[in-house]
Order: structure tokens, then C-alpha cells, then sequence
């Protein structure tokens, strides 16, 4: 059979299959099926899409609560005007491509007429007018916020440290007061609530138990009300209080009070004269650094200018004390100085004994100085002249030619002797 006469049975073949009424139906219903699935997959059933962080408008200009100076206040960063995004749910056919560029979210801010906490709604739009038949917003989230709406207040308030929990002190130590970074922080927001304002708390919370000082690093800061209520619409120093709070924590040991001497004689810086001071033991919390081997416990110094056979009693006021805590009602502590055998002579101490350190601007002639009182050893002092005295003499930067009372520094020649009192010089200076 030629090529010719197959390709006319063929022809004839499928004619006849074309006119078959159940192949028709039956090519009917695929194509059908086909339409139906293409405009399934390119239109579809409508369907709801979550769209997160849209941004919200909030514009308070032109609206009643400004022209009365009303400001909005926020709880946190999520409540932010300036900040504030939702998420929105839309309903919209499957092939739709809505993003957070096609809303408008504006904060309904034209309702706000009077001071106080306000509730906004939050209002959202599709951003163009012929997107209202491509989308329906179906849900925001949140819906609403919460303001504050009063005029702006910022004053200063002293902290108050609180202990969040029982304090725990190992055996043999003492927790003393707490020390704080800062002692006050400014307090801003609306004018109302800071003036019910009464105490601001430093919150510490202790954990474990404490044989040694504890640093607490930035730690709460909450102003609160008569009621012990605080608010979310204050803010402590701008946001950022940075505040830290140390806890001592002493050692407690029983101390020997003692003195020390300032302006020694050479000769008793090896031997020092005998004090005695009473108590003669208390027992108190320092630093354990602080606390000597052999306990002694340095209440006070004495100066010997200030010491004399008729002056050797000496008292220092416990509250004068820094770091350390008396567990007993001592209030003084006296300190007398064993000078048996001392005695003190009077002397005139001669203009000419007296010199000036020389500094290129001024001559100096000085006068005698009456009533220089020397205590030592009574033999010693016994035996003394005027001769062995000298003073020394510092002529001020901004002196000036003429006649002037300085002081002067009067030192004896005897390494076990010493001048009781401080003294002044006339003196004439003369420009060089």
C-alpha cells in the first residue's frame, strides 16, 4: 500500500472517531477539568495572609490635645508612637501580592481632649483607592494603644536603697548600710504622675550568703506613690539610670584603740612616749583589710606642737570615725600621754635666729619672738638657751614691700625637745 492511500486511512479513521458522540463528551469534560484547573491555580479561593511590621502613622499636630500642651507618653518601646508597626490579617484572592507598602496604619489621634491615660485606636487602609477591591482587612494587632496625655515634668529624687530579700551575713561578719552610685535621679514624665511621686527605690536583691563587700551593677530603679504604685510612663534618668549599689560587709573583731604622732622628734620616732586610751578594747566591723595583726586600731592622731606637760589629754568622737561600726554606746575615746619627768621653759627667741628662705624679690629683717614655750626632760630643757632655737620664715608670692606678721616655724636644736604652740614674726620686707 502506497504512503498516499495510508495517510487517507488514517484520516478517515480519526473522522470517524471525531463523530463519535461519546468521544466528544468525553474530550468535553477534560477540557472542562483543564479550564477549571487553570483558573483555579490563577484565581483560587480567597485566602488570609498575616502581614507583620507595618509601620503606624502618628501625627498629634492641629489637634486639640496640642493646642492644650498635651504630650503623649508611652509605657515601652513597643507602644512608641514614633516606633509603633502591627501586624495585619487581610483577606484577599490567592494570586494577590499585598506587602506593608500597600497599607496605611494611622493612630486616631483627633479624639484626645483632657490629661490622662487615653486609649487610640489604630486604624488601617489599603494606601490606594483601587486596592479596596483587591484586599479587606479583616484584624490588626494591637488595635489599640494605651497613652498618657499630660504636660511634661522632670524633678530631682533622693534614692532610697530597698533589699528585695532577707539578707544573708556569714558568722563573724556585719552588713553595714548601703552605698549607692548616685544619691538622687531625675524622674520625667507626665506632670501628674511625678507629682504624686514620694519615694524612689533602689531595689537590691541579695542572693547566697555574704562573708565579703558585694557590688550590685545597674539596678532597679522604680519611683513609686503614696500607694506603693509605680508607673510605666516615667522614666528614671533619661532611660538609661545606670545605677550600682555596694553592700559592706565588715569583719567583727575586738580592737585596742591606739594614737599615732604627727611632727615627731627624732627622738621618739624609736621610742614613743607611753599613752594610754580608754576603752582599752571595743569591739566593732571594719574592713578586714584594715584590721592589724596585733589589733590595734588607730582612733586619732596627736600632734606634738599640741602637747605639753599641762596638755596631755586628748579626746576623739567615735562619729569622727570612718569605716567602722561600734557594737557598744562608746561616744568618746581619751587619750592621755605619760609625761612624767617633762617640763616646759619660756624663751625669747632672737630677729637674727629667724631667717627666710632667699628668693631674688624681697630682704627680710625680722623681730623677736617672746614666749616660745620648749618641752622635754626637765634637765634638759633646763639647760637650754635661746641659742638653741632658730626659726624659719616663708615669705608669701604675693607679698609686698613694707611691715607684716608671718608665721614662722621655730625648731630646737635637741632631738628630745620639742615647741609647744605655733607662733608669728613681724618682719619688714624690703624690695631687692
Amino acid at each position: 500500500m502506497s504512503e498516499e492511500a495510508r495517510t487517507k486511512e488514517k484520516t478517515g479513521r480519526m473522522y470517524t472517531l471525531l463523530r463519535d458522540q461519546r468521544v466528544l463528551f468525553g474530550i468535553s469534560i477534560l477540557l472542562a477539568a483543564v479550564v477549571w484547573l487553570v483558573l483555579a491555580v490563577i484565581n483560587g479561593e480567597e485566602r488570609e495572609i498575616p502581614i507583620d511590621s507595618v509601620p503606624v502613622r502618628a501625627d498629634f499636630s492641629g489637634t486639640v490635645a496640642e493646642e492644650l500642651g498635651l504630650q503623649p507618653f508611652w509605657s515601652g518601646p513597643q507602644t512608641d508612637p514614633d516606633n509603633l508597626t502591627v501586624t495585619v490579617t487581610v483577606r484577599c484572592r490567592r494570586y494577590e501580592n499585598i506587602t506593608a507598602e500597600t497599607l496605611n496604619a494611622v493612630l486616631v489621634t483627633e479624639n484626645v481632649s483632657t490629661a490622662g491615660l487615653q486609649r487610640l485606636a489604630i486604624r488601617v487602609n489599603p494606601k490606594k483607592e483601587e486596592d479596596r477591591e483587591r484586599f479587606t482587612v479583616l484584624d490588626v494587632t494591637p488595635d489599640s494603644i494605651s497613652l498618657h496625655f499630660d504636660r511634661p515634668k522632670s524633678l530631682e529624687f533622693e534614692l532610697t536603697p530597698v533589699l528585695m530579700s532577707e539578707l544573708d551575713v556569714a558568722e563573724g561578719y556585719d552588713a553595714q548600710d548601703v552605698l549607692l552610685s548616685k544619691k538622687s535621679v531625675s524622674i520625667y514624665g507626665p506632670a501628674a504622675l511625678v507629682d504624686a511621686i514620694v519615694t524612689v527605690r533602689a531595689e537590691i536583691d541579695p542572693v547566697g550568703t555574704y562573708s565579703e563587700t558585694a557590688v550590685f551593677e545597674n539596678i532597679n530603679i522604680v519611683p513609686v506613690d503614696s500607694g506603693g504604685n509605680t508607673s510605666p510612663y516615667l522614666t528614671v534618668e533619661g532611660g538609661e539610670p545606670q545605677v550600682n549599689a555596694t553592700l559592706p560587709v565588715w569583719k567583727r573583731a575586738t580592737l585596742h584603740p591606739a594614737v599615732d604622732f604627727q611632727n615627731v622628734p627624732g627622738g621618739y620616732l624609736s621610742a614613743p612616749l607611753p599613752v594610754k586610751v580608754s576603752p582599752s578594747a571595743v569591739n566593732a566591723a571594719l574592713p578586714e583589710d584594715r584590721i592589724a595583726e596585733d589589733m590595734r586600731y588607730s582612733v586619732g592622731k596627736i600632734d606634738f606642737q599640741a602637747l605639753a606637760p599641762a596638755n596631755n589629754r586628748f579626746s576623739f568622737p567615735a562619729q569622727d570615725l570612718k569605716e567602722i561600726r561600734l557594737f557598744d554606746e562608746t561616744v568618746t575615746f581619751t587619750a592621755v600621754v605619760d609625761l612624767a619627768g617633762f617640763d616646759i621653759e619660756r624663751f625669747t627667741l632672737p630677729g637674727v635666729q629667724v631667717e627666710a628662705p632667699v628668693d631674688g624679690k624681697f630682704a627680710a629683717q625680722f623681730g623677736d619672738i617672746t614666749n616660745v614655750m620648749v618641752v622635754g626632760p626637765a634637765q634638759v630643757v633646763a639647760a637650754l638657751t635661746p641659742f638653741d632655737l632658730t626659726g624659719e620664715v616663708k615669705i608669701p608670692e604675693d607679698a609686698h614691700p613694707g611691715r607684716v606678721t608671718l608665721p614662722v616655724m621655730i625648731r630646737v636644736s635637741r632631738e628630745d625637745c620639742w615647741v609647744y604652740g605655733e607662733y608669728t614674726v613681724r618682719a619688714t620686707l624690703i624690695e631687692e
